[in-house]
């Protein structure tokens, strides 16, 4: 199923509308319907039945900064194109993968949790991605004006690094980039995601978890960028990124690195600098990030015991689990669970969070 394709123009004309709910209910145009959140300066996006189950929820922050909280699983494979012109757009993931591909590209990029993928692309080209049905997603998107970059995050183009500063100032594409969520960002996503506030208090929040998240992933790319490094051929990219998902397959019994190079046809050195090129870290890295990333979605968004989540997610035993989630997130899992049901029961509206819409 082809889905309507998305602007940055669409999103935010609907943010500044004050319309009823019959005024926007559309499923031919929207696959759904939107209604305007109480606060203003957003809407939220509920799919209809026949689409997908969830949605998503806009908020315009400011005439430079824009995020959408999506929670959302397909009821059929769905395709949509999406097109932001003179925008930088972050995508931190939390939990899922979809692939998405830019311009006339026919290689798919995977859009995975623990990573961000971000893109600035030539005025009038679009990215487009694909949902397959029946699986759970939720990430947060970030929109920055190009032309406004120094006001929302202090710093001149110049200051940036070269990708950044040549999109920002000569509109020069990025391409579609991948890296992974610090423990930092990874965080932010999720307090973005989980925010209880109301508000000019939420867009005040909102506004400095985007920002957070940008400069995470600046820092991460700026860390992680060397020029000539190993080439990888086609077969190579497909043979590394069938790793990360075999790691992700198998976080309960995880594989070694030379177990995982050997099922994938690679020799260890190679998939090493594989992922140091398509995920700016090594397997070990890369592993640790992705089975953090589904401790914190579990803690946060399910009653699994402590025991089930450490197991579930590699760790031998429930305090080797609490050590490397306190020392990734600064606290320890019990606390994050008690925060989430707080949030959760102070905003029975769910404005602040995507899911749980329909």
């Amino acid at each position: 199923m082809i889905l309507d394709e998305r602007t940055i123009e669409d999103m935010l004309g609907c943010a500044g509308q004050a319309s009823d709910l019959a005024h926007w209910r559309s499923a031919v145009v929207h696959e759904g319907w939107r209604e305007p959140l109480a606060a203003g300066h957003g809407f939220r996006h509920r799919y209809d039945a026949a689409v997908g189950d969830g949605g998503w929820v806009f908020h315009q922050l400011n005439d430079a900064l824009s995020m959408a909280i999506v929670d959302f699983r397909a009821a059929r494979p769905l395709s949509r194109l999406h097109r932001h012109d003179d925008h930088l757009v972050f995508c931190a993931w939390i939990e899922g993968r979809s692939t998405i591909c830019a311009g006339d590209e026919r290689d798919d990029d995977a859009l995975a949790h623990g990573f961000c993928t971000f893109y600035g692309l030539s005025s009038g080209d679009a990215v487009r991605t694909v949902y397959e049905p029946d699986r759970p997603l939720r990430w947060v998107s970030i929109f920055l004006r190009r032309d406004r970059v120094r006001d929302v995050l202090g710093v001149d183009a110049a200051a940036l690094p070269a990708l950044f500063r040549d999109y920002i100032l000569h509109r020069t594409p990025t391409g579609l980039r991948h890296v992974p969520l610090g423990s930092a960002a990874s965080v932010a996503a999720h307090q973005a995601f989980e925010c209880a506030e109301q508000g000019e208090l939420r867009r005040l929040y909102l506004i400095a978890k985007a920002i957070e998240i940008i400069c995470a992933v600046i820092r991460a790319h700026a860390s992680g960028h060397a020029d000539g490094g190993p080439v990888l051929s086609r077969i190579e990219v497909d043979k590394v990124k069938l790793a990360r998902q075999l790691i992700e397959r198998n976080l309960d019994e995880p594989l070694s690195v030379s177990e995982l190079a050997a099922a994938v046809g690679m020799t260890v050195k190679k998939l090493q600098a594989g992922f140091q090129g398509l995920f700016r870290g090594s397997v070990g890295q890369v592993y640790k990030q992705v089975r953090l990333s589904k401790a914190l979605t579990l803690v946060s968004k399910s009653d699994m015991p402590m025991i089930d989540i450490a197991i579930e997610c590699g760790y031998e035993c429930p305090g080797s689990f609490t050590r490397a989630f306190k020392l990734a997130f600064g606290t320890c899992p019990t606390l994050v669970r008690a925060s989430a049901a707080r949030g959760a029961t102070a905003s029975p509206s769910c404005e602040g969070v995507a899911g749980r819409v329909n």
